[in-house]
């Protein structure tokens, strides 16, 4: 059948090549996978796609995401917490305490030093040649003999036992000093950072507070001179005074890290720790009253103050060793107990040995004429001793009496200086007020060199009164250890 219709005949060809099409396995589509939806940064163009995944294959070249390390927390900080962990955590007095311990234990076994060596073995002898016989004849013979047994030997030497019990005595009393002495001293030292990092903080947010109030003084003063240009060295001024507070606030800040480390080797932390200080600000603190008499509390200082106790107690243990040791003690022999009991085996020539039960029992008193002899030189030797500790007893209740005297005039001293220092800032205040209100409000005469000045004394004026109270407060402390006080009450 011939087809005459031209387009009839097209219409056929095509549904013929679509069939052909089909049946070759030709896809008209893309698969799903391979259809784009846009092309951006997470659904790149195909050139830049270098793989196909299918849908459910999750892609194998992502790391997984690491989790990111938490954070230390801040550790909270306070006066009595700075007391408590320097006495507990501090390095040092953890070394002296554990030096203490090693004493004391050395003490209590010199103490019980009384029980006889106790020794089991076998011994053998055996001998050759010449040897005496009980009337001073000489013979010529060979025996051998040996024993297998239980030996119990001691020796008691009075001057030796009170010799070492004596020096370990004076041994715990020396660390307890020590440590007495160190513990003081990290305390001091420790309370003093901690103020000086509360000083650093409150000293930050005055620099800080002054940087705000010049930079709008300095904006202020910008506006003024575009009207009129002689003003641009007050501008100038200002900048320049700027400057200069930014130089203090940074070293302000650089003091603050310091003192934060410091105070973290100082209780035992790690240096790299972050405080939360529980105190806002630096404030006047009163754990000591400080009106007191100066010899109550020089007696205070004398009875219970740092080294005090141990000194005194070094003292007495050295003059009793010295009247004990030339006492009734020193005419004392040593006593030595030996007893043998065991087999013995004994044979001439190269016999085999016989043996018996043998018991030997010994005692002995011996006097050391040695020691006799070198006693005068003992005796002035202890003295010497005794002379020293006497002498450290009394430097110690020396500087303490200086400590306690100087303590109390700072303190008073301070407060005077803190009660000038605030009337100062309440006037800085009132100054800055007025010549500010004058320069805003455009009154005749008004200058911004003189807020400047205004603003310069008011910081000199807070700079000056956190100084007067940590000054204060660092005296207050100082009495505080002295006087040997344990619990502290601190009131703001």
């Amino acid at each position: 059948m011939r087809l005459k219709n031209r387009g009839l005949r097209w219409m056929v060809l095509a549904m013929w090549g679509a069939l052909f099409l089909i049946a070759s396995g030709c896809r008209l589509f893309p698969p799903a996978e391979t259809v784009y939806r846009g092309h951006n940064a997470d659904n790149p163009r195909p050139a830049d796609r270098p793989k196909l995944l299918p849908a459910f294959e999750k892609p194998k070249f992502l790391a997984p995401v690491e989790a990111k390390p938490a954070l230390p927390k801040p550790i909270p900080i306070s006066l009595d917490t700075v007391l408590r962990m320097a006495q507990d955590q501090n390095g040092q007095v953890r070394i002296a305490r554990l030096r203490l311990d090693d004493a004391a234990r050395d003490h209590h076994a010199a103490a019980r030093h009384w029980l006889p060596d106790i020794s089991v073995g076998i011994a053998a002898y055996r001998h050759d040649g010449g040897i005496q016989d009980f009337d001073g004849n000489l013979l010529r013979t060979r025996f051998t003999n040996a024993l297998a047994g239980l030996e119990l030997a001691g020796k008691y030497d009075w001057k030796e036992h009170l010799y070492r019990r004596v020096e370990a005595e004076r041994r715990v009393w020396q660390q307890k000093g020590e440590l007495s002495k160190l513990t003081s001293e990290t305390l001091l030292d420790a309370t003093s950072t901690y103020i000086g990092l509360l000083a650093a903080r409150s000293g930050i947010a005055v620099s800080v507070e002054l940087e705000v109030r010049l930079k709008d003084l300095l904006d202020q003063s910008k506006k003024l001179a575009k009207l009129d240009p002689g003003l641009q060295i007050e501008v100038s001024s200002i900048e320049r005074e700027m400057m200069a507070q930014n130089v203090l606030t940074v070293k302000l800040r650089e003091a603050h890290k310091a003192a934060t480390a410091k105070l973290a080797y100082l209780l035992g932390l790690d240096p790299c720790c972050q405080f939360l200080v529980v105190d806002g600000k630096l404030m006047p603190i009163n754990i000591t009253d400080g009106n007191q008499p100066v010899q109550k509390l020089v007696d205070q200082a004398l009875s219970r103050g740092p080294g005090v106790r141990e000194l005194e107690g070094l003292l007495h243990a050295v003059e009793s060793a010295r009247n004990a040791n030339y006492g009734l003690n020193h005419w004392m022999p040593s006593v030595e107990v030996s007893l043998i009991e065991g087999g013995f085996g004994a044979a001439s020539g190269s016999r085999s040995l016989d043996w018996a039960n043998r018991l030997d029992f010994g005692i002995r008193l011996r006097y050391n004429l040695t020691d006799i002899g070198f006693s005068k030189h003992k005796r002035r030797q202890a003295d010497s001793n005794i002379e020293q500790v006497q002498l450290s007893v009394q430097e110690l209740r020396a500087k303490l009496t200086l400590g306690v005297q100087e303590a109390r005039d700072a303190i008073h001293s301070g407060l005077e200086q803190v009660t000038l220092a605030d009337k100062h800032i309440r006037y800085a205040e009132e100054s800055h007020k007025l010549s500010d209100t004058r320069f805003r409000e455009g009154i005749k005469g008004r200058s911004a060199t003189e807020v400047l000045v205004a603003l310069r004394s008011l910081g000199g004026a807070r700079l000056e009164f956190i100084q007067a109270v940590r000054e204060l407060n660092r005296a207050q402390l100082r009495l505080f250890i002295l006087v040997g006080s344990t619990e502290p009450e601190c009131s703001n």
